[in-house]
């Protein structure tokens, strides 16, 4: 580490320690993930499909004293010592090796930091380029060339970024954490209790961070803490305090995964909701609820083993017509009664929840995606990945085959 690096001190922001019972916050469904400015942005190169995602491509004023880059590959690569450069203001970078990460942000793919060894130029262009020797996962060798670039700012920051409006929402198995920095910066969850630690990427390069995460696995009534941290590109770091809550008791590991409410045959009696336990034990689902926006039904007893699927159907639902996809054969068909919740499901997009007896939303449906245009006729909306949070990223958005009982390939 150089004599510059070491200079750099973690700045403490404080925020207030609130304490929030799970059931006095009110239940955020719509849980929107956001991330890092995506490869392919303004300023980004791609040679060998690679690109740049911190410091963002084409971003000016990075600090002299720039911590580290971040360069994404789509697929698995393997990258030796000296592939990844950096030149700029007449000269090379002094770099570190390339070192596997986690990709900023959730956005996928196969990321490397390569480490800063010295100080940039003060006002220089710097020229991210991929050399010989990086080869794929068959041992193919990627191409070569540009990958991004960026410009120094005229001096050193040593200051750490400010963290405000540090908000947490729960919804079900999931929470919603959302803050604001006053400078572009990665962000990071530490979310701690029971003995247990969780560290969640909420993004890098920007200064809005948006992130949603299952806390189930703390097992119900567990108090944990949750922390906001943020580090700037010159690796100056700030931490919020916890905010702290309780996780909800009668969690179960029983997941929406398809929301069926436009059939080729007749509405109500042909919708279903997909449900699967995605738990190791099986779950009988007596006593739970499914709702809509109006009303709820109760759940008749079902036993669901480990991975499997069921459908909660209306009284009349005809696992045999010659319409709509016939339901996997085994699968339970969880009857309720002549339209679920309130009035079926309502094809303009409406929020259904999956409750536990004593009312914890074990799972939900935001109701993100308006279903009813001809071309949705016998299709449905599919959780991808079916243990994702509630939020629209995680539905599919255009119309997909139904596929009553055995999930979306």
């Amino acid at each position: 580490m150089s004599r510059h690096r070491r200079r750099r001190s973690a700045g403490w922001i404080a925020a207030l320690a609130l304490p929030c019972a799970w059931g006095a916050c009110t239940p955020n469904t719509d849980l929107v993930a956001a991330g890092s400015a995506a490869p392919g942005s303004p300023g980004a190169m791609t040679a060998g499909a690679a690109a740049l995602v911190d410091p963002t491509p084409g971003a000016g004023g990075v600090p002299v004293n720039l911590a580290a880059i971040v360069v994404r590959f789509p697929n698995p690569v393997t990258v030796p010592d000296g592939a990844l450069t950096i030149m700029g203001g007449g000269r090379p970078a002094a770099a570190g090796g390339p070192v596997p990460t986690d990709c900023p942000g959730g956005i996928g793919g196969t990321c490397f930091r390569v480490p800063m060894a010295d100080v940039l130029t003060p006002s220089a262009t710097y020229l991210v380029s991929l050399g010989a020797g990086v080869a794929d996962g068959a041992g193919q060798p990627v191409a070569t060339g540009p990958v991004g670039q960026f410009t120094t700012a005229a001096e050193a920051d040593l200051t750490p970024p400010a963290i405000t409006a540090l908000a947490v929402n729960p919804s079900g198995p999931c929470v919603l954490v959302t803050f604001q920095t006053n400078e572009s910066a990665a962000g990071t969850l530490w979310i701690r209790g029971g003995g247990l630690e969780l560290n969640v990427s909420a993004g890098a390069g920007t200064t809005q961070f948006q992130v949603a995460t299952s806390v189930a696995a703390f097992g119900g009534g567990t108090d944990i803490q949750i922390v906001a941290r943020a580090a700037d590109l010159a690796g100056n770091v700030a931490e919020t305090a916890g905010i702290s809550m309780t996780v909800p008791v009668g969690l179960l590991p029983v997941a929406i995964t398809e929301v069926h409410a436009n059939p080729a045959g007749p509405e109500p009696a042909q919708e279903y909701v997909e449900i699967r336990n995605l738990g190791r034990d099986s779950v009988d689902v007596a006593g739970l609820t499914i709702e809509d926006s109006k009303g709820a039904d109760t759940l008749p007893a079902a036993l669901l083993d480990s991975g499997a699927y069921a459908l909660i159907v209306p009284s009349g639902f005809d696992p045999v017509s010659p319409v709509d996809t016939a339901p996997r054969a085994g699968t339970p068909l969880i009857r309720v009664d002549t339209r679920i919740g309130s009035d079926g499901l309502a094809n303009g997009g409406e929020v259904v929840r999956l409750r536990a007896a004593g009312g914890t939303v074990l799972s939900s449906y935001g109701g993100f995606v308006d279903v009813s245009a001809a071309k949705w006729s016998g299709k449905s909306v599919h959780r991808q990945p079916e243990d994702a949070c509630d939020q629209a990223a995680a539905w599919s958005r255009l119309p997909s085959p139904a596929t009553p009982g055995w999930g979306a390939e």
